[in-house]
């Protein structure tokens, strides 16, 4: 039968209760480990939104260093209807008068029109790129492309149709588009240059009786015979006046003709009206506007001033003492995190050399008592519409980090911190090894307590052994001596 023990019957003593109290001593070192592992906690959560910090002002740094981000034009056209326009921000400030003359278009004939399906018979067909003009007395003539002219052969055999035909065109990319029209009884060729411009002219001569009706060379244009005797499209340049000035454009797109411009046209200004005496030209033209846009310039500060307060809001928290509560900032006296608060607010004070004006407060971006950028609007205002003033304040580079502007220096600064090996990841590293090696500590206090724990509990077993044998042997001692007592009375 077994036999139910527990520690202190044998000695009375309340075994449970002594031995936890005499543990608890043995685990006092774990409340100030506890306490140090929260705060350590603490500093890496506080000190990882300062890092985030840091690095999103770095980004802001880094994108408006970039001169390209402060440059901001708008462009209007006075009628939209005829032209509009888009600006880089290499574009000048100014107005520009624009004449348009006359749109480039493609050249576009079509074929004598032919019974739906029919076959015009066996021959070949030949295209030719190049220009055609007008000569004196009216006549049209055509200049074949390049030193070297080249054509392009289709050969048509008695089984092809108008349909077949335009396919054989179209797959030997001669520059031309070809399509059947129908107009619900008869069927005709079209023929169209794949791109706008004078040089886009096309002539087709042919052999073969039967395709007669597709020639639209000179002789036919000037005969009115073949695809001439129909209405005839012929390829043209875009011609308009930029301030009086004479420009030609093989498409309806100006873009070398002013820096950063790009103009696109839509109608022409010049309408010729008949008159008895001749023709009379009226002019209309229309007027585009370029201006400065200073919305760019003005968000870049904007963004920048907000990351920086962001990181002085979270540096200010963490390094300050309130005198009111007694309580202390989490990094309140830590050389490392004061040191970054001190690099960043001497950053904010300094100059940029060679700008027109060389400190933030100039442009309206005032220091606080905190620390903290205020943002003077009118200030600002006068700033950004000051040319490049503002621009070069942030972008100017002296090849000095010292005296660079204020976006170059926050852009090497941040990255200088950021990178492997820099203050913050070393201090990210320090902080974590801290709570580590708290971590580890209370792992020994614990692991001491328990076999402190061990042995108390197999003392105290061994003690209630010893005492239950006493208190047996008293008990012995004592029947013994009132058995004497009685035999003896």
């Amino acid at each position: 039968m077994a036999t139910i023990s527990s520690t202190g019957l044998g000695s009375g003593l309340d075994v449970n209760s002594i031995v936890t109290q005499l543990v608890a001593l043995e685990k006092s070192p774990l409340k100030t480990l506890v306490l140090k592992a929260t705060n350590a906690t603490n500093q890496i959560s506080t000190f990882g939104q300062i890092q985030s910090q840091i690095s999103a002002l770095t980004d802001v740094a880094t994108r408006i260093a970039d001169a390209a981000t402060w440059g901001g034009r708008n462009a209007t056209s006075s009628n939209s209807s005829v032209a509009t326009i888009t600006v880089a921000s290499t574009a000048t400030a100014a107005a520009i008068s624009l004449d348009v003359d006359q749109l480039a278009q493609q050249q576009t004939v079509s074929s004598p029109v032919m019974a739906v399906g029919a076959k015009p018979g066996a021959g070949s067909l030949t295209l030719q790129l190049g220009t055609w003009a007008t000569a004196v007395g009216g006549a049209k003539t055509f200049t074949a492309a390049g030193t070297t002219p080249t054509s392009t052969s289709v050969t048509v055999t008695a089984a092809d149709t108008l349909v077949t035909i335009a396919a054989k065109i179209n797959s030997a990319g001669a520059g031309v588009t070809a399509s059947v029209f129908n107009d619900g009884s008869n069927e005709r060729l079209l023929l169209t240059s794949k791109t706008t411009g004078a040089a886009a002219g096309f002539q087709l001569t042919s052999t073969g009786a039967g395709l007669s009706g597709l020639v639209f060379d000179e002789a036919n244009v000037a005969a009115k015979t073949g695809m001439a005797a129909n209405p005839v499209q012929y390829s043209q340049d875009a011609k308009a006046r930029i301030n009086g000035l004479a420009v030609t454009s093989g498409t309806n797109t100006l873009t070398n003709n002013i820096a950063g411009v790009t103009i696109n046209l839509v109608n022409t200004t010049t309408t010729n009206y008949g008159s008895p005496g001749g023709t009379t030209e009226v002019k209309s033209p229309i007027t585009m506007t370029i201006k400065e846009d200073v919305t760019p310039a003005v968000k870049n500060v904007n963004d920048f001033v907000t990351a920086y307060n962001a990181l002085n809001a979270s540096l200010a928290g963490a390094t300050k003492y309130d005198a009111a509560t007694k309580t202390a900032g989490l990094f309140q006296g830590d050389s490392s995190v004061v040191g970054l608060q001190n690099i960043m607010r001497s950053m904010i004070s300094s100059s940029s050399l060679g700008a027109s004006s060389q400190r933030l407060s100039d442009m309206g971006l005032e220091r606080q008592l905190d620390g903290s950028l205020t943002i003077n609007t009118a200030k600002l205002s006068t700033a950004a519409n000051n040319g490049t003033t503002l621009q070069q304040l942030f972008t100017n580079n002296n090849n000095d980090p010292a005296t660079n502007g204020f976006a170059l220096k926050f852009k090497a600064v941040g990255r200088a911190m950021l990178t492997a090996g820099g203050s913050v990841p070393s201090k990210v590293a320090a902080l974590q090894k801290s709570l580590d090696a708290n971590k580890a500590a209370q792992t020994s206090v614990n692991d001491k307590a328990a076999l402190f724990e061990t042995r108390l509990r197999a003392r105290y077993s061994a003690l209630d052994v010893q005492m239950a044998s006493l208190n047996a042997m008293n008990s012995y001692v004592t029947q013994q001596v009132a058995t004497w007592n009685k035999s003896t009375a």
